[in-house]
């Protein structure tokens, strides 16, 4: 019975399945590998898993099965090269298993290009917004602390002048202490624009209520906002990619949904952070837009709440608006 579910599993997987003995030669596969690789069967069988690889990742393969063999499980990223020449990214979970009454490895090799290139893009974003802000951040420091910082050189240049009298000296030293403050505000406020001092000084919910707030008060969209179940003080990364995530969403929903109507639930419960959102907008088709170049920003909300090891989901449909949730271990 158990050999009939596993020749079932075996040849209806979606995954390219081989079976290789301890030295890497392979001694069975299932359809979806020839059909992946563009060899036959009998090909296969007559091959060892090196003459699969890019020259990359072709001596990694005696390394790969020692660490198998010695952890029983192995899950790593290779190169598949196929029959007719074209490089195959994968991601393999191998195992220990026995078959026909001997130590054998079973792995199992997942297609990963699309994950790839969804890397590659967002790399890219973020190459981009990184050289955006630079020039922000250059623009905000030349033109908004640097004539004043040059004001306050002039006066201190005056101040050499012998024939100053005390009471324009006096004046002098004032209008330098005048613009040495509006110096601190304007590098404050530069500071805050890099990272916000309302989320440092109090945290996610009050920083939330305050950007929703803003918005409201263009009377274009209206935010309900609920956070009075939330509670965090010990994860300040947490905070910041569900700030970051927040805006995005309304940021989104802004530029492209033409909601009228958000609404915004954060809380905690049993270990875990729920961040909830919800538009009145158009709406998209989720798998359309998160294999288009346009869903980016979908793509890097959901990838910054994986590096905080969460897990997130989007539901929409044209003329059903946008949900979204996320969720965090605490």
């Amino acid at each position: 019975m158990q050999e009939n579910i596993f020749n079932f599993l075996f040849e209806n997987s979606s995954d390219a399945i081989f079976l290789s003995d301890l030295h890497g030669n392979i001694i069975e596969v299932n359809k979806t590998a020839c059909e992946i690789m563009g060899y036959t069967k009998q090909e296969l069988t007559k091959m060892n898993f090196r003459d699969l690889k890019t020259p990359k990742y072709r001596q990694s393969v005696g390394e790969n099965i020692q660490k198998i063999i010695e952890n029983k499980l192995y899950t790593y990223e290779s190169e598949h090269l196929k029959k007719n020449g074209e490089v195959c990214p994968i991601e393999i979970k191998s195992r220990l298993t026995e078959y026909n009454s001997k130590t054998v490895i079973i792995s199992v090799a997942r297609n990963i290009i699309q994950r790839k290139e969804f890397e590659k893009q967002l790399l890219q974003t973020i190459i981009k917004t990184e050289e955006k802000e630079r020039k922000r951040f250059a623009a905000d420091l030349h033109d908004g602390l640097s004539p004043i910082l040059s004001t306050i050189k002039l006066y201190a240049d005056l101040l050499k002048d012998d024939n100053l009298k005390n009471t324009n000296k006096q004046e002098i030293l004032e209008d330098i202490e005048n613009l040495s403050e509006l110096a601190i505000s304007t590098a404050k406020e530069i500071a805050n624009n890099i990272t916000p001092g309302i989320l440092d000084d109090f945290g996610l919910a009050v920083a939330v209520n305050e950007f929703c707030k803003y918005v409201n008060n263009t009377k274009k969209i209206n935010i309900e906002v609920k956070t009075d179940e939330y509670f965090n003080e010990n994860n300040k990364l947490i905070d910041t990619v569900l700030y970051q995530a927040v805006k995005e969403l309304i940021n989104n929903a802004i530029k492209h949904s033409g909601a009228q109507k958000l609404k915004i639930e954060l809380k905690s419960k049993n270990q875990q952070i729920i961040l909830y959102y919800k538009d009145n907008g158009r709406g998209f088709d989720v798998d359309t837009i998160m294999e288009s170049n346009t869903g980016l920003g979908l793509k890097n909300i959901m990838n910054k709440i994986k590096t905080i090891k969460g897990t997130c989901d989007f539901y929409s449909k044209k003329g059903e608006g946008v949900r979204f949730m996320a969720v965090i271990k605490n």
